[in-house]
């Protein structure tokens, strides 16, 4: 059964709900796909307008950089731990009931953060907000998943998780206007707006129908044991990069979710009805499309969000020209989102998941040849490369873990990649900003005695590493002008020369990206499991199943698995 479906109507004889064919797609599909998308606007786009709200959010409420860090860190830990959680909450309750009611909670929320009096109250609010937003994108991916057609499923995802990519690239722009012309509370209020158009699109376009998978229990040990295992590993990465990786509380995090994790895979093992069934883990095509999702976006937003910090700190632009400047990423996305599900719908997901990882290649390796003295316009022709990346990975990759996996675990599937491209920034940013951190401490001395700095001076700067690493010049009080400036230049290009050495060392994620892309493998969905079947059977195969349907479109078996729908002849 779909989980947004379309009423048949004598008048016009539109399928019912899940028997839409690849001949007829109602205009009301379409429509649900755009209201699922605008939440995926929502949500991306509050995600990076934050980064550049945070320092008003700072001065309005007199708080400092640790407290500041947690507006970002109290919304991840939100998010990321409960993806899993809410993408199985949706295949045994619905998704278009969890959607709905992650909605309402994103909206409330947003409207509390807005409204908060004290960065305390402000960041318990981003939490629950997290919590929340969680639900938004696994009910929606399944939703798709459930709704479209084999021939128009690539597409259909393509569009929604570009629509995604393109707005979270085009968030540092939206969100400089939004606080230089309103304030940064309005960087919150806005979901109220949109979400409440979401909400009434979703209520009139997109019809409920029965769960998935109803017939199962949920498994609430599964689901408490796997957050507590994902807030350690969230929590540890994002204090890395200021404590170091073998710092006491990062190693406690970390501890902490090794040793959950590893409760959590042996209860999963033992489990009647897993939260995620370790049959999900045999299929190649599934643990492929999340290391490409995993590491595509672990290494792209590094590079997106270390440019921002180069473009401001060493060119000396501002956030709003930042922002800006950074629009060719999503205007290039515009354009290739679509082209990149067309290709994926008529070649099969290699070609355009090699297009991108070739992109990538590229884009890694223009940005680590980078200079001090370089101008935007050395800068911009390699974001279009990027923009080509985000906009043919991402969504591609998307669409091969969700359409991988049986129907009734469309929703934890999407949960887990949704996972993996949450997980992969917070990883990308803290190991390339180590990377940074650990060329500039053993060659920022050396740098600054060259220039003529004194050794005392140039002993300051030195215990200011962390702040170089970020681009930024921590020159003592009292300095001079010119050895002010010379100081400057001398920790712009330790910057600079740091990126670019992470960047060269990280030019073998796209290669392992393309390798990853030639192994996924070509076959059928595994079958939705019967109530009380097992689910401990690999899931896809590479030989369809006999069926005695006749088959749904003539398009050819490709690595994302298309999923079969119903004739309705």
């Amino acid at each position: 059964m779909s989980e947004a479906g379309v009423r048949a109507t004598p008048a016009t004889g539109t399928p019912a709900a899940g028997t839409a064919t690849a001949e007829a797609v109602p205009p009301r599909l379409w429509w649900g796909l755009v209201a699922l998308a605008l939440s995926a606007t929502m949500h991306a786009t509050d995600a990076m307008l934050v980064t550049v709200a945070t320092p008003r959010i700072g001065a309005d409420l007199h708080t400092g950089l640790t407290q500041l860090q947690w507006v970002t860190i109290g919304y991840l830990l939100g998010y990321a731990s409960t993806l899993v959680t809410a993408g199985k909450l949706g295949d045994r309750f619905g998704h278009r009931n969890v959607f709905l009611i992650g909605m309402v909670g994103f909206v409330v929320s947003s409207a509390l953060v807005g409204l908060a009096q004290g960065i305390t109250m402000l960041i318990a609010f981003r939490v629950v907000q997290g919590v929340f937003g969680a639900s938004l994108l696994p009910s929606a991916l399944a939703i798709i998943r459930l709704t479209f057609p084999a021939s128009k499923l690539k597409v259909a995802i393509g569009a929604f998780m570009g629509t995604f990519a393109i707005a979270a690239a085009s968030g540092p722009a939206l969100g400089g206007i939004i606080v230089y012309y309103l304030s940064w509370r309005w960087a919150f209020y806005i979901n109220v707006l949109l979400g409440a158009v979401a909400f009434v699109m979703v209520v009139l376009l997109i019809e409920p129908v029965p769960p998935q998978d109803r017939h199962r229990r949920v498994d609430v040990l599964g689901m408490a044991l796997l957050t507590v295992a994902l807030v350690g590993i969230v929590l540890g990465v994002n204090q890395a990069p200021d404590r170091g990786w073998t710092g006491p509380l990062p190693l406690t995090c970390f501890l902490v979710a090794g040793v959950f994790g590893a409760l959590y895979v042996a209860h999963e093992r033992s489990a009647t009805d897993p939260l995620t069934p370790p049959s999900l883990f045999r299929s190649r095509t599934f643990v492929t499309g999340n290391l490409i999702l995993l590491l595509s976006t672990a290494l792209g937003f590094a590079v997106w969000f270390y440019l921002g910090l180069f473009l401001q700190n060493v060119q000396g632009a501002t956030p709003l020209r930042t922002g800006l400047q950074l629009l060719v990423i999503p205007i290039t996305g515009i354009f290739c989102a679509p082209l990149g599900g067309v290709l994926s719908q008529k070649l099969g997901p290699r070609v355009p998941l090699t297009i991108g990882a070739v992109c990538f290649l590229v884009a890694t390796f223009g940005m680590s040849r980078l200079s001090v003295g370089d101008s935007y316009q050395h800068v911009w022709p390699y974001l279009i490369p990027l923009g080509i990346m985000m906009s043919f990975i991402v969504p591609v990759a998307t669409e091969v873990v969700i359409s991988s996996a049986p129907a009734n675990l469309s929703g934890v599937a999407s949960g887990i990649g949704e996972t993996m491209g949450s997980l992969g920034p917070a990883i990308g940013v803290a190991s390339v900003g180590t990377a940074i951190s650990l060329s500039i401490r053993h060659g920022i001395a050396d740098r600054l005695a060259d220039a003529g700095v004194p050794r005392g001076i140039g002993a300051a700067v030195s215990a200011g590493s962390e702040s170089v690493a970020q681009g930024a010049v921590p020159v003592p009080a009292g300095t001079p002008g010119d050895l002010a400036a010379t100081i400057a230049r001398q920790a712009h290009e330790a910057f600079t020369a740091g990126l670019g050495t992470a960047l060269t060392g990280a030019l073998v994620i796209p290669v392992v990206c393309l390798v990853l892309v030639w192994l996924l493998r070509p076959g059928t969905p595994a079958p939705a499991a019967e109530p009380g079947a097992s689910l401990d059977e690999p899931a896809p195969s590479s030989e369809p199943a006999p069926s005695s349907e006749p088959a749904p479109s003539s398009e050819p078996a490709s690595g994302t698995e298309p999923v079969p729908m119903p004739s309705t002849n």
